[in-house]
């Protein structure tokens, strides 16, 4: 697909999208979108954050998604929820294409590579309180579940992660932060992911935000090592019957800082629902 094409759908998906979110808004919206912008939120539900990645490798196109199923579990005797997620990266990488997170590009190849990356797991201890802000921590590990070599991330690992939770007015804000180290000894990656919304009143489950991820690759060769997107996204949440919901987001990111072969500009498309 030629990159104009590409964004020409990007840019009509997007419109087509805003046009969607005028349909009127609900309490229960209000409620999926606060939900959706907790990660500590006592919620069952899959979301996918999937990237159309613009210039990576030698000037080509390349195609990441990660399906993330979250569960939370409360624990009311003894005072904390308990939150488990998973994040399962699917990748189309382009010759030279820098794999997420890593910091270095593939190996080199004349065609796309398609497969399953390896898969990260989150647990987070989050005590109950009734304060303005909330936080929770606890291990991640780094599942070896690639297809293909080249399409590596971390291996197998472990580290710690944390997450506060907090907002004010119409503002809302969840700050997640954690380090990753290779049992091998050749992956050591810090990632923070700073998440920042606002929700507009007279529109409930609609907001803008941004909310993507930082990373500091510290294994990774000299000017490969940092991964800085600065964008904004729109969001809209829908309540539907029975307790089940929707959330669809879209927006574009520039990595302003990022290593060779990683894109210079992304679209992301956030699709999440959400079970009773």
């Amino acid at each position: 697909m030629k990159l104009n094409n590409i964004l020409i759908t990007s840019i009509f998906v997007f419109s087509s999208f805003l046009g969607y979110s005028q349909v009127a808004p609900t309490n229960a919206d209000a409620e999926i979108a606060k939900k959706m912008q907790d990660p500590l939120a006592y919620i069952s539900a899959i979301m996918s954050d999937n990237d159309l990645l613009f210039k990576t490798g030698e000037n080509d196109f390349s195609f990441s998604s990660s399906i993330q199923p979250v569960k939370a579990w409360s624990f009311d005797k003894a005072g904390f929820n308990f939150i488990a997620r998973g994040v399962i990266p699917i990748l189309g990488l382009a010759p030279q294409a820098q794999t997420p997170v890593v910091g270095e590009p593939i190996s080199n190849t004349t065609s796309p590579t398609w497969g399953l990356s390896d898969m990260i797991t989150q647990f987070f201890f989050s005590p109950k309180t009734d304060g303005a802000w909330k936080w929770g921590i606890g291990p991640m590990f780094s599942l070896k579940t690639r297809t293909n070599e080249k399409l590596a991330g971390p291996g197998w690992g472990s580290g710690p992660v944390g997450v506060a939770v907090g907002g004010a007015g119409n503002f809302a804000f969840a700050f997640i932060a954690g380090h990753l180290w290779g049992f091998d000894e050749q992956f050591s990656t810090s990632i923070f992911q700073p998440m920042i919304f606002y929700n507009f009143p007279s529109k409930p489950g609609l907001s803008v935000a941004y909310n993507n991820q930082v990373s500091y690759n510290w294994s990774a060769s000299e000017n490969n090592e940092l991964t800085l997107p600065l964008g904004l996204s729109v969001n809209r949440s829908w309540g539907m019957a029975d307790g089940y919901g929707l959330e669809l987001g879209v927006g574009p990111y520039w990595n302003v800082v990022k290593p060779e072969g990683s894109a210079s500009f992304m679209t992301r498309l956030n699709v999440a629902v959400i079970f009773p």
